[in-house]
């Protein structure tokens, strides 16, 4: 016998969860491509930080957190503009916690230390 023949329909426990979290990655990719597509805010931010890290990878010396402060900037831009384009309602800091933030900085410059030691950018060094 199963207990929802006592208790009507089966409880499902963990699916809401399991579906924030899904939305919340869904959209912390879509900032995150959003940024890595926007000209202005890699004109603005990109370009100087990735002389510096090109320079600091040639003489062995990145410093993963150091560039992570310098990405925070354009990551705090790029929400800011995925928020107005999108036309979202809502606190944006209730939207783009500090921790998505974050990881955004990380996930960014995982990328872009890996595009910068493959010499994918011309950085004109």
């Amino acid at each position: 016998m199963l207990l929802n023949e006592f208790f009507g329909r089966p409880v499902k426990l963990g699916k809401k969860e399991e579906k924030d979290n899904s939305q919340d990655s869904n959209k912390v990719d879509e900032v995150f491509w959003y940024i890595l597509d926007h000209d202005r805010l890699h004109k603005d931010h990109f370009f100087p930080l990735a002389q510096k890290m090109k320079k600091d990878i040639k003489s062995n010396r990145l410093d993963k957190e150091e560039c992570m402060l310098a990405l925070k900037p354009m990551v705090e831009k790029g929400c800011m503009e995925f928020y107005s384009h999108h036309k979202m309602v809502g606190k944006p800091g209730k939207l783009f916690p500090k921790e998505m933030r974050d990881d955004l900085c990380e996930r960014l410059f995982d990328h872009y230390a890996d595009g910068i030691k493959k010499d994918h950018y011309k950085l004109g060094l």
